[in-house]
């Protein structure tokens, strides 16, 4: 088990920027970008995905970005050096030049080039406008870590995280990120999945701000690949919007991260990305679960008919609330999404159990066999 003075060993404090706050009509809104997948040929994709941010952005003007992952389309790495460095700041340049901030979960996809996990994680946190973290080194993976969001009144000048000395009267939500890994969860085949260890991290550290803070602070998560509990909101609750993937893309492995959400009672909703053909959200036993639009050119989908875009998450600080829209690439906003029946077009095994890798694994084949790439597929975590 881990220590109470382990974790606070581990989690992060960065002085040097400012909180995550409620502006003054108290509200604080979350762009959620997913599978842009950078670095495929031709180059126009990444210049059509840099346009599409950019509407977005320019249109929402979010208080704070989260990318679920496969910000970049590893497999498509020339082996030549300082690859992925090139392609990342491409893709965060739109935030930049847009004074967005932003925070990252990582993606099957984005370790397959010439950075790790933990490299790409000091990358992206080099920019002042980054919020991601580094997670603890001992449980698995890189992106595992939390960000307080302050409220409108709060008069903290810096960003902090450690839960020793944060102020938590000041704490109306946290949001929190979790890296879901790349493929085959813990020598089970199909897609990764949040670790036990991780799993465990999230119980010590949502008790300890829970200790600390005398009361429940709300959580949003968001991580790239879906937990299973996905096909079960879509098979026997009410959904809004479509699944027009193979089927939910989730753990191999059910390691009993949604479990521990409703057990420590915090957590309000999942975000997701990874089906990239998926968007429908539903409510599951008081937690909502919900896709992100695909936003990037590069990768396989959306489907015919559909615009890419981003998910956008809006918070209200008092009483605390949640909604959701879809913001498209041409600027239209989808408020209301097709509305899906429980017990109908079910889907009951997670796409990939059977080695396939769905509709993802089968891009991902053509594309380096069409360019002549080889492969790269890492089980390493770090």
């Amino acid at each position: 088990l881990l220590t109470i003075f382990s974790l606070i060993m581990f989690l992060m404090v960065d002085c040097s920027r400012p909180p995550l706050k409620f502006n003054s009509n108290g509200k604080f809104t979350i762009m959620q970008i997913t599978d842009l997948h950078y670095g495929e040929d031709p180059p126009q994709k990444d210049v059509n995905s840099s346009i599409v941010q950019s509407t977005l952005v320019k249109l929402e003007k979010p208080d704070l970005i989260i990318m679920t992952g496969d910000c970049v389309s590893g497999y498509a790495w020339d082996r030549t050096s300082g690859w992925l460095e090139h392609r990342w700041k491409q893709l965060v340049q739109p935030w930049i030049d847009n004074a967005t901030p932003w925070a990252t979960a990582l993606g099957n996809h984005d370790d397959q080039a010439d950075l790790n996990r933990k490299q790409i994680v000091e990358l992206d946190s080099s920019n002042p406008l980054s919020y991601t973290q580094l997670g603890p080194e001992n449980i698995t993976g890189a992106t595992n870590y939390f960000l307080p969001i302050m409220s409108s009144t709060s008069t903290v000048t810096s960003f902090q995280n450690d839960i020793e000395t944060m102020n938590m009267n000041d704490v109306v939500a946290n949001l929190w990120a979790f890296d879901s890994g790349d493929n085959n969860c813990m020598g089970v085949t199909g897609w990764d999945c949040v670790y036990p260890d991780v799993v465990e991290w999230y119980r010590h550290t949502s008790t300890s701000i829970k200790q600390k803070a005398e009361r429940i602070i709300p959580g949003l998560s968001f991580l790239h690949i879906p937990p299973p509990e996905f096909m079960n909101v879509w098979n026997y609750e009410t959904c809004y919007g479509k699944l027009e993937d193979e089927g939910v893309c989730c753990f191999s492995l059910n390691t009993g991260l949604y479990a521990a959400m409703k057990q420590q009672g915090d957590m309000i909703s999942v975000h997701c990305g990874h089906d990239h053909n998926n968007d429908f959200y539903g409510s599951y036993y008081g937690i909502t679960l919900a896709y992100g639009r695909k936003t990037g050119y590069g990768g396989y989908g959306p489907p015919a008919g559909w615009l890419r875009g981003a998910r956008i998450i809006e918070l209200t600080e008092k009483p605390f609330s949640m909604r959701m829209w879809i913001r498209q690439e041409d600027g239209s906003v989808v408020t209301i999404q097709p509305l899906h029946a429980p017990g109908t077009n079910q889907t009951h095994i997670c796409c990939g159990a059977l080695g396939s890798g769905g509709n993802c694994m089968k891009y991902e084949r053509e594309y380096t066999q069409f360019h002549g790439l080889e492969r790269n597929i890492k089980q390493k975590k770090n």
